[in-house]
Formats: structure tokens, sequence, C-alpha cells
């Protein structure tokens, strides 16, 4: 994550709605569950527990910031102000410690990504996890085949083993 979410114009109306991607990460959750209590835990679904636990928190902060934007834009035609001016705001050292955080979560998940391929899943667990990353990853935007065929399999997979 290289530069600062854009602000949104419709970030009101986005603001309480989930994204896909987040609603494909927690369905994934519960197949996930409790990955300690193994006498012989599945590596690949630690680190899938992982990788979705940090999304689910980027995704988190990603709201909080969008909020704070939003009402400074409303409330202060923030884009008008200058660089001094904004560094006025408390708010604004708020935003950039959000930032930082939620550059932190997506370069840690960004590293767990390139090594995930190279992990063997030794449990469904450990598979539903890295669908369910792959189905995040893969942008419906992008590839909507490749997207709705990782979702179907993890679906498949999930009713198949009980999920």
């Amino acid at each position: 994550m290289s530069r600062r979410p854009p602000p949104a114009a419709n970030a009101s109306l986005r603001q309480e709605q989930p994204t896909r991607r987040l609603v494909l990460g927690s369905a994934a959750a519960p197949l996930l569950g409790d990955t300690k209590r193994s006498s012989d835990p599945d590596p690949v679904a630690q680190a899938s527990d992982a990788w979705l636990a940090r999304r689910a928190e980027h995704e988190r902060l990603g709201r909080r910031w969008q909020q704070i934007e939003s009402r400074l834009f409303r409330e202060h035609n923030w884009p008008r102000l200058s660089r001094v001016e904004r560094k006025r705001f408390p708010e604004k050292h708020e935003m950039d410690d959000l930032y930082d955080r939620m550059d932190a979560l997506h370069e840690e998940n960004r590293n767990l990504l390139t090594s995930l391929p190279a992990l063997v899943a030794t449990s469904p667990l450990g598979i539903c996890g890295k669908l369910a990353i792959a189905a995040i990853e893969v942008c419906p935007e992008e590839n909507e085949e490749a997207h709705r065929l990782i979702s179907s399999i993890l679906r498949d997979y999930r009713a198949l083993h009980g999920g």
C-alpha cells in the first residue's frame, strides 16, 4: 500500500456497508475456527486465520479513516485547507496513525501471501483458509469468472465438510 486511500465522494453511502471481500473473509472465519485446539495444528490454517484477522482489522481501520475524512470534508472544507492548516486538527494525526497501521497490516499480509503457496495445508481448515484468501484477493471487478469459481469451490467445500 504505497499511497493513502483516495477520498470517496460517496463515502457516506458506503460507510455502513461491508465490502464483498470482508463478507467472504467473514464467511470463511467460522471454517478456520480455533486452530489452537488441535494437537497438530495446520500451519496453513493458522496463517490464513492471521491473514483474515489482519484483513478484518484493515477494513475496520479504513472505515474509521473514511468517517473522519468525511466529517472533515463536511464540517471544515478539508480539501481547501493547506497542509499547515490540516496539521492543526487532531483528526489529522489520528488519520495518519490509522494509515500507518493499515500500511503495516497490508505489508504483513502481502508477505504472507507471497509465502502461502509454498505452505502445504494438512487439514480442511487450511484448504478453506487458502480458498478464502484467494476469493478475497481475486477481485470480482478484475476477474469475475475466477472470483466466482473460487467462491463456488469454497461454498461447495463448506457444504461437503459441514462448514
